[in-house]
């Protein structure tokens, strides 16, 4: 693994079940669909991203299982945040705007090992909270590690938290051959899937 403090430790839970419960609370978070989560087995979770908060509410949201996530690479340039994110053991490093292979192949890495990795396919937050287009590295992991994947729309994260919502949507698999022109259309079929489980289609 190419980021020795991945791994399955104790904080993690220590923190869900301490300052996660405080974040739910305050947050009214209703949680709809986690039955769709397998209590075993990789699961590829693909959300749409609104806060810098989606990734601890969705963490919350699932709550049954350990959550892997991507991170800016910028996160891990702050000391403090980065011995957090470390300490939890639950993100690792991802350079916007290119193909970072290691952020991509140690998600397959974590899915293939039997894990729960969260991607969001826009790549970045949308300030406007509107869907945007999805980055084409979503399809590829999907596709590579051919996973079972799970839709998530998040809503009231955007904003001053009067409510938050999370609902996950049907589980399926991606039956598409490995190729580029099929990363881009595989990414596309994934924000289908959160429309769909947002109700916007």
């Amino acid at each position: 693994m190419k980021f020795p403090w991945l791994g399955e430790k104790k904080s993690y839970w220590l923190w869900l079940k301490s300052a996660g419960h405080l974040l739910k609370t305050y947050c009214r978070l209703k949680v709809e669909g986690r039955e769709n989560i397998p209590d075993e087995g990789s699961v590829l979770i693909v959300s749409n991203h609104r806060s810098y908060w989606d990734p601890p509410l969705l963490a919350i949201a699932v709550w049954k299982r350990r959550v892997f996530f991507m991170a800016k690479e910028e996160l891990f340039e702050t000391p403090i945040l980065s011995s957090l994110i470390k300490h939890w053991g639950n993100a690792f490093p991802v350079k916007r705007g290119t193909f970072d292979k290691t952020a991509l192949e140690t998600a397959i890495e974590l899915l293939k090992t039997g894990k729960v990795v969260c991607i969001f396919p826009e790549g970045t937050r949308s300030k406007t909270g509107k869907l945007l287009k999805p980055k084409w590295g979503a399809g590829f992991v999907a596709i590579k590690s051919k996973s079972l994947i799970v839709p998530c729309y998040i809503s009231g994260s955007f904003g001053a938290f009067p409510k938050v919502s999370v609902k996950f949507g049907k589980p399926f698999k991606l039956e598409l051959e490995d190729t580029k022109e099929n990363y881009v259309k595989g990414a596309q079929v994934l924000m289908e899937r959160i429309k769909e489980t947002a109700g916007l289609r």
